[in-house]
């Protein structure tokens, strides 16, 4: 197990309770970008855990199709999902496909894993996407050398501005599971968003990811998940 301070475990941007607006304090500025790309990050409290929720927002010049391909690209986790070890295709026993991730732990903590199934929705054609992933822990068989992350909700929120530019919105909230006091895993609020939207960011940036645009679409991404563009007669 490699050591790593808490605020940069991979884990972190995956795990959440859902928690309802009228159940939760108002968001409150943790840090604020200087420019329009940098992420600003906020946390609020929550009534139904010691875990705080915590939330990143970004604005990039790449388009929203950049960031679902890269989000939808697990083959990438590593490379962007900070501290992520693997990420792999898990299929239930009624063959449902979930995603199985690992990631080092901190020390003295055992490294975490997660399993979770995620989605892609769209309200309105050529309208904001949205991804968002659930945890489903008994879904796959625990590992010896793992402690199994409890509960996931987690969502990217990406939406195409007017002037061509991308706002991500990455909210989360992070119960690690095992033994893990909770001030502790509230650190992760300075660090996480900024560390996963980053992160986001310098893969939209390579190829193929920074040429999709509306007149470059990546077509098998939009049909697998079905959502709707005008560009192709939806």
């Amino acid at each position: 197990m490699r050591h790593f301070s808490f605020s940069t475990l991979a884990f972190l941007s995956l795990t959440l309770f859902s928690v309802s607006p009228a159940l939760a304090s108002e968001w409150v500025v943790n840090q604020q970008g200087e420019k329009r790309s940098d992420v600003t990050t906020y946390v609020r409290d929550t009534e139904s855990s010691p875990i705080k929720q915590f939330r990143g927002v970004v604005e990039t010049e790449h388009s929203m199709f950049s960031a679902m391909s890269v989000i939808n690209d697990i083959s990438l986790c590593q490379q962007w999902v900070y501290n992520c070890q693997d990420a792999r295709y898990h299929y239930a026993e009624d063959d449902e496909k979930l995603l199985w991730m690992m990631f080092d732990g901190v020390w003295p903590a055992s490294d975490r894993d997660l399993v979770m199934e995620s989605s892609f929705t769209q309200e309105d054609v050529n309208g904001p996407v949205t991804v968002q992933s659930i945890g489903r822990p008994d879904a796959a068989p625990k590992q010896p050398d793992y402690v199994r992350i409890p509960m996931l909700n987690n969502s990217f929120y990406i939406e195409p501005l007017a002037d061509g530019w991308t706002r991500i919105t990455f909210t989360t909230q992070v119960d690690p599971g095992g033994l893990v006091p909770a001030w502790i895993a509230n650190i992760v609020a300075t660090d996480a968003p900024i560390r996963t939207l980053e992160g986001l960011q310098k893969m939209m940036d390579k190829e193929p990811f920074k040429h999709y645009s509306k007149e470059n679409l990546p077509t098998k991404l939009i049909e697998k998940h079905h959502l709707r563009f005008s560009t192709l007669g939806s």
